[in-house]
């Protein structure tokens, strides 16, 4: 992996290496989505840009963890294939913390066990039901749609997110944020895949 501050391809030549169609199906059938070889540590010259951009995709993936923390603990008959998708986002956030760049922290990013509390998300849609008592959930086919529906679009939000931090960040950080960007697309598309499973059901 390229430095932050490092010389590589063009941010859009980079992003038009993505590809739109299928990706969901290339980056699920390994056995993950984030490099083997992890990132490097960037250079000095690391500019403001590639700061916000490392921050905010961290920032997203924080979310994302915490939403499926809540996911998995309120819809054990979903638990099998969220885990697998959250332990994407631990990969990628343990990948952006690496980079060592400023307001880039470390957050919780182990695997969440069957018995673990329920976590909260920034909006609490991916885990927790208004009209609830108390934000308990049912595990129903219905249920499981809503919280569904909610993680793809934060899922298709963080990818926004990648993108503009690909776009705005130097060529040597441009490769990791195209990479989480494709990465989120492919959850989004699971996410999407087996909601429409559930809602067959």
């Amino acid at each position: 992996m390229p430095t932050a501050a490092g010389t590589g391809p063009s941010r859009r030549a980079v992003l038009a290496a993505v590809p739109v169609a299928g990706v969901g199906a290339f980056f699920l059938a390994g056995a993950g989505c984030t490099s083997s070889s992890g990132p490097t540590a960037p250079g000095r010259t690391a500019g403001p840009a590639d700061i916000a951009a490392a921050a905010a995709a961290y920032e997203r993936e924080a979310e994302l963890l915490a939403s499926y923390d809540a996911a998995i603990s309120r819809h054990p008959g979903l638990a099998e294939m969220l885990r697998v998708v959250r332990a994407h986002h631990a990969d990628h956030a343990r990948d952006l913390a690496a980079l060592g760049l400023p307001g880039v922290g470390a957050t919780a990013t182990t695997t969440p066990t069957a018995g673990s509390a329920p976590g909260t998300t920034a909006s609490g849609s991916a885990g927790a039901s208004a009209d609830e008592p108390g934000g308990s959930v049912t595990d129903t086919p219905e249920t499981q749609t809503a919280t569904l529906t909610a993680l793809a679009g934060l899922e298709r939000a963080a990818a926004a997110t990648h993108r503009a931090g690909c776009l705005s960040a130097g060529s040597g950080l441009a490769p990791l944020m195209a990479s989480l960007c494709a990465a989120e697309s492919a959850h989004a598309e699971l996410v999407e895949t087996a909601q429409a499973a559930v809602a067959r059901r």
